[in-house]
């Protein structure tokens, strides 16, 4: 199914063009937004509410990119509002001393991974969001710049910029 044919479907809420859509897209936005949030199963959750956007939306969507990279920056937004979403929560759950189980569920990796996804959060939100995009999602320069409405060299200075700060902050662990 091409992409016309597929939004086309969607805007005539065609179940064929929902599951392609699915299929198509559900394994990549599962696993961006697993590395912004660090959690599958609210990813999986998320996942969800981004599919549901994306079904809403299709109508404003202009075709001045990629279908592709236009459900990633949805991705992307949605995985932000998330992550932002659960620092507030956070918050609440420090001040209030109720921390919710959220808080209490780790990653189900070794300390390692533990290590190198923490740091990756902490990178600033920009390099954050082109350095995961790039390197767990295996996407283009020139397709992150798209996603993030940026110059091809803003992308490339965001990207080299996270590599610099990951590597100080992973240097005292011995990881690099």
């Amino acid at each position: 199914m091409t992409d016309p044919e597929l939004i086309e479907g969607i805007l005539q809420r065609d179940r064929n063009a929902f599951q392609y859509l699915v299929n198509q897209y559900q394994k990549q936005v599962i696993k961006t937004a697993y590395y912004f949030l660090g959690n599958m199963e609210e990813a999986e959750d998320l996942s969800q509410e981004i599919f549901m956007e994306i079904i809403d939306s299709i109508g404003k969507f202009r075709g001045s990119a990629a279908l592709s990279t236009w459900i990633y920056r949805i991705t992307v937004n949605k995985s932000l509002n998330r992550v932002q979403r659960n620092k507030r929560r956070d918050i609440f759950a420090r001040i209030t001393g109720k921390e919710p189980s959220i808080f209490n569920h780790s990653m189900e990796s070794n300390e390692t991974r533990e290590i190198i996804y923490r740091e990756i959060r902490r990178l600033p939100e920009n390099q954050r969001i082109a350095f995961t995009l790039h390197k767990f999602d295996d996407i283009s320069y020139k397709e992150i710049a798209g996603i993030m409405q940026l110059s091809l060299s803003s992308v490339e200075s965001l990207i080299h910029r996270a590599k610099i700060n990951l590597q100080k902050k992973l240097t005292p662990y011995d990881l690099i």
